[in-house]
């Protein structure tokens, strides 16, 4: 017997819900088995070059050391590097692990690698001229004690000429501090030479600043000690306050021996007195004219100050090599190797005192 038409329509509403239902619930299984199946066909990890590139770094670091010294590297550049590749270890061991965050690892990798064989310190030596070129701190007392020290470096001059047509280059001064020949703040120390536009030309003295009344200052000489042109001299002062003395050397050899007339005085305004390296600061504040005339010609190297008088002997048996192990030297206030262009300011090897650099030229030691 045929069935009413509204218990057909029933049976087959029935039906497509029993589809259904049975399409929901193996749609989910087939929408996972795609979206797998996408996955396995279309992502691939390749880790073979940031594997590479950590080898690679990692032997580049090897025997390299950061310092400020020729045959270094600059400060900060290896370990650097070394974070880089400990940052990129981290990637390949990272679940999920990204191609792209390799891809990138193996190019910060490549710019360590770059960055290092950048900062290579090379050994540059400070060509100073007349007229031009100076190096001077900020004030400092602390590398300058008023009771004794000792002030030391090499000079190569590559003539004893000056700025010509002002009277007051007639000297160049090698190590000085701010010092006025005249006038209140009469002080400070300086170590200098003559030039061609005096006689003796050539003629080494070290003077001290003693106050504001005559004679204002008092000179050591050393007679001519600087006569040959291109030659390197290792040139050395000390002062003693307690006996007023001072001694000048010259390649160990002392050369000059005399007594002040009065202590070293410093005028410890704005932080104590500045120190200059191959020319004078007085005289770059006191007559606008009188700036860097009073320059040296040629190369100074191996700047050191010693917070106290050293013997002959101290003095000698340092005098050609530059200085290592600087933590050994409990007296050395101040040292500036000048034997590499490490930037400006250049720093001494303490890391303490910087020096504020115009007008030098670096070249290649001979």
């Amino acid at each position: 017997m045929a069935l009413p038409l509204f218990e057909k329509n029933l049976k087959i509403t029935e039906m497509k819900k029993s589809i259904i239902k049975i399409f929901l619930n193996i749609t989910p299984i087939l929408f996972l088995f795609v979206i797998n199946g996408c996955d396995e066909d279309s992502v691939s990890i390749d880790t073979q070059a940031l594997d590479q590139k950590i080898v690679e770094a990692t032997s580049f670091m090897d025997g390299k050391e950061e310092g400020t010294q020729p045959g270094f590297y600059s400060n900060r550049t290896i370990t650097k590097l070394q974070n880089r590749i400990e940052w990129a270890q981290g990637i390949l061991a990272s679940n999920p692990i990204e191609q792209k965050l390799i891809d990138n690892a193996v190019l910060i990798l490549d710019a360590g690698i770059e960055s290092i064989k950048a900062s290579e310190i090379f050994e540059k030596y400070p060509k100073f001229t007349p007229g031009t070129s100076k190096m001077v701190s900020p004030g400092n007392i602390a590398y300058a004690p008023l009771d004794e020290f000792t002030v030391e470096c090499r000079f190569k001059p590559a003539s004893l000429n000056s700025v010509s047509g002002y009277g007051n280059e007639t000297v160049a001064h090698i190590l000085c501090t701010d010092h006025q020949y005249v006038g209140a703040d009469t002080g400070g120390y300086a170590l200098r030479y003559y030039t061609n536009d005096l006689v003796p030309a050539g003629q080494l003295e070290f003077l001290v600043g003693i106050g504001a009344a005559p004679p204002y200052w008092s000179v050591v000489s050393a007679g001519v000690q600087i006569q040959e042109l291109d030659k390197w001299y290792h040139i050395a002062a000390t002062y003693n306050a307690s006996t007023l003395t001072s001694k000048i050397y010259v390649d160990g050899v002392k050369v000059g021996e005399g007594t002040f007339d009065g202590p070293m005085v410093h005028d410890m305004a704005n932080g104590g007195p500045r120190l200059g390296i191959g020319y004078s600061p007085m005289w770059d504040i006191t007559d606008p004219a009188w700036k860097r005339r009073s320059n040296v010609d040629g190369q100074i190297i191996d700047v050191r100050i010693w917070g106290k008088e050293l013997s002959s002997s101290e003095i000698n048996d340092r005098k050609g090599d530059f200085l290592t192990n600087i933590s050994q030297y409990t007296s050395l206030n101040a040292y500036w190797p000048l034997n590499a262009q490490m930037g400006n300011p250049v720093m001494d090897a303490t890391g303490t005192y910087g020096l504020n650099v115009e007008g030098v030229e670096w070249v290649d030691p001979n």
